[in-house]
């Protein structure tokens, strides 16, 4: 297979020899800028260099690095940490080249670039000829141009130990192998957030540039990220080796090999869209929640309204109840009354009908 390369030189596939006394050693790489990062160098192959910051593992194109800068007094201080890392440290599954490695991080939530207008997280999606395929946040799916890669990183979830005396250095290495390493976002909870809550948009899945660029013709495109060169507009046919971005009354000529990276509509497009959706989902939910929550309290007053007609129907019953016992307890009273009433008069006239018999009596007695 031929390797992109700086002017578009085919890159040997072979382990470098010049750094290698530096592996497991601290070394800075590049003096200073975005770029700059101070760990333990990991690998160093034909084209790429990888790096141990932290708990992050950073994979830097080597045709970018600038400097590579060993602080001899340091290294020189021997440490227990040292012995896990010699410099004959052969880490397992290591690559041959820097578009191998890509290959291998299909699907892992990677940063393109450690700072900078182009530097970006994503799920790399695929792994092409000349360029990536990166899904972002805000950007939706963008194509990165492998030539302006300067460095890949990631976190990797390792198990704290410390290594046994005369254990080998090559099964302390064990825990940074990118293939059995888990990986993770630099950022983990922003990587399991966008992994979870989105899914990437269709894209174009061409072999190189050229073809995806063919493919883009007549849609609005934005190339590069950021700084003055970041451009966007109505990609159009051209020749003499450029390409035409039109934007109002500008037209735009760019050469390819400055194009660092491309996606499809304006940029932060995607973000805009999703976050839309999201507001109209939650606005559906929303009016769902409320008609839910009116039904419901409907059926309780429903159910609250049920509750006192029967208790008002028990009590009419109850009140029917009462006034029939009443009744008949009137009548029963009324009955003894009478009864009582009747007793008395007779007993009156008894009394009068004898004191009226007596009083004759005594007239008839009485002498004439």
């Amino acid at each position: 297979m031929t390797l992109y390369g700086m002017n578009d030189h085919s890159i040997p596939s072979r382990s470098n020899d010049e750094l290698a006394p530096l592996i497991g050693k601290t070394v800075t790489i590049y003096r200073g800028g975005p770029e700059s990062k101070t760990g333990k160098l990991l690998d160093a192959q034909s084209d790429y260099l990888s790096l141990m910051d932290g708990s992050s593992v950073i994979y830097y194109a080597l045709h970018h690095v600038q400097s590579i800068t060993e602080n001899a007094k340091q290294n020189s201080i021997p440490s227990a940490s040292d012995l896990a890392n010699l410099p004959d440290t052969e880490i397992p599954a290591r690559f041959s080249c820097f578009h191998e490695l890509l290959q291998h991080l299909v699907d892992a939530y990677i940063q393109v670039n450690q700072g900078g207008p182009e530097s970006k997280q994503g799920t790399l999606l695929g792994v092409n000829d000349d360029h990536i395929v990166l899904f972002t946040q805000d950007d939706g799916v963008v194509f990165y141009h492998l030539q302006h890669i300067k460095s890949i990183s990631l976190l990797i979830k390792r198990e704290e130990t410390t290594p046994e005396a005369g254990s080998s250095a090559n099964e302390a290495a064990d825990n940074v192998s990118p293939s059995s390493a888990d990986h993770v976002s630099p950022s983990p909870e922003d990587a399991s957030k966008h992994q979870e809550t989105l899914s990437p948009p269709p894209y174009v899945n061409a072999q190189n540039l050229s073809d995806l660029l063919a493919h883009l013709t007549h849609t609005w495109v934005a190339i590069n990220r950021g700084g003055p060169e970041a451009i966007e507009g109505i990609l159009v046919p051209g020749g003499s080796g450029y390409y035409t971005i039109v934007n109002g009354n500008e037209i735009i000529r760019v050469h390819p090999h400055h194009i660092k990276s491309i996606s499809c509509g304006p940029k932060g497009a995607f973000q805009a869209v999703t976050a839309g959706e999201r507001q109209g989902d939650g606005e559906n939910q929303g009016e769902q929640k409320q008609q839910e929550s009116q039904a419901s309290h409907q059926e309780k007053k429903g159910e609250k309204e049920d509750e006192q007609h029967k208790k008002e129907k028990e009590k009419k019953k109850k009140g029917e109840e009462k006034a029939k016992d009443d009744k008949k307890t009137d009548s029963a009273e009324t009955k003894e009354e009478k009864s009582e009433k009747e007793k008395k008069g007779k007993e009156e006239n008894h009394k009068m009908k004898k004191h009226e018999e007596d009083k004759n009596k005594e007239k008839k007695r009485r002498p004439s």
